[in-house]
């Protein structure tokens, strides 16, 4: 997935005052399916996506920011009611800055642990990539498996 704020500053813009984008290509933009921005817009989770006269969404960039914040918050594990509830915060105005404040402390505390568990998981793999290279290397067979599994070629039919 692309970071929307990297995207509008390698983008020439089609006007200098407000950009609009389909469904279509803000799912590229985005890195994300179509079926994925339909939902969170059914769930009122884009409250300001403009229809045309054909009744196709029609998205300008405050969209796209409101969209990046819910695709972080997912990919992040948010589930869809806390975002929902977030996003409703932030349209109450300044006095729900502390909760809001609280929810993304939150977040920043499972997504870094997250990371952490990512890089433990990360060494374990580069443990057996080095493994396996050393092995390839020197011809040896591997000593490294379970005691109890036996290659299959040594088990008996």
């Amino acid at each position: 997935m692309n970071n929307y704020f990297e995207l509008l500053e390698g983008e020439s813009r089609r006007e200098e005052t407000k950009m609009s984008y389909t469904i279509h290509e803000v799912a590229e933009k985005m890195g994300i399916s179509t079926y994925s921005i339909r939902y969170y817009h059914e769930h009122g989770m884009l409250p300001f996506v403009q229809r045309d006269e054909n009744n196709n969404r029609v998205f300008e960039d405050s969209d796209l920011e409101w969209l990046n914040i819910i695709v972080c918050l997912r990919a992040t594990g948010m589930s869809v009611e806390r975002i929902k509830h977030y996003l409703d915060l932030a349209q109450d105005g300044d006095d729900t800055v502390p909760e809001r404040y609280e929810m993304m402390k939150e977040q920043q505390v499972r997504t870094l642990q997250e990371i952490q568990d990512l890089q433990q998981h990360l060494a374990t793999i580069n443990f057996k990539v080095d493994h396996y290279a050393t092995l390839m290397e020197s011809h040896e067979s591997d000593s490294f498996i379970p005691s109890d599994l036996q290659p299959k070629a040594a088990v008996n039919h």
